[in-house]
């Protein structure tokens, strides 16, 4: 039987399949459908599985995970990203545009203030997400002391892609 996430894709799925060990973290079959045509679109298909297939079998949960979270920061902050929204104290707008991809739902960029780059002052201004929530419940996916070791763990993965290493690390600049 296919994995959601080959399912989505509309690929063949195999005892093998490498997308399968990425989806586990994830509790509903659709979020994990949801999860990886989100990702497959920001990324690609097939730069997708390049990717994962590259990654050491341990740590492929982690990279999926990781381009889930840029693919959701690239969406609401277009300049900077995940790193950017962790760097200005904003983490819970990230955790709250996966729970929104997983729920099924759209993103939109944070409306940001004329002349700046500083997500910051989008809040102090009462941007689209300042008053964002994470989940109906108030769950958050991960806590603001581990997302900076969750981000900085992805270099170790990167360090196994080789050729594709600049490709990668130009996304969390």
């Amino acid at each position: 039987m296919s994995c959601n996430g080959c399912r989505v894709l509309r690929r063949g799925c195999s005892e093998d399949c490498i997308l399968r060990p990425c989806l586990d973290w994830i509790g509903s079959p659709d979020a994990q459908g949801n999860a990886t045509l989100f990702v497959s679109k920001f990324f690609g298909r097939s730069d997708l599985m390049a990717f994962i297939s590259a990654a050491p079998q341990n740590k492929r949960t982690a990279l999926f995970q990781s381009l889930l979270f840029e693919a959701c920061g690239r969406t609401v902050n277009p300049v900077n990203g995940a790193v950017g929204l962790l760097s200005t104290g904003n983490w819970h707008i990230c955790q709250a545009a996966v729970e929104t991809v997983l729920g099924g739902g759209t993103l939109q960029p944070i409306a940001m203030p004329p002349n700046t780059g500083d997500v910051s002052e989008a809040f102090r201004m009462g941007g689209a997400w300042s008053n964002a929530k994470i989940g109906a419940g108030g769950s958050t996916l991960m806590t603001d002391e581990n997302a900076a070791s969750f981000l900085s763990g992805i270099s170790e993965v990167l360090s196994g892609f080789g050729r594709k290493e600049p490709k990668l690390l130009n996304l969390f600049v």
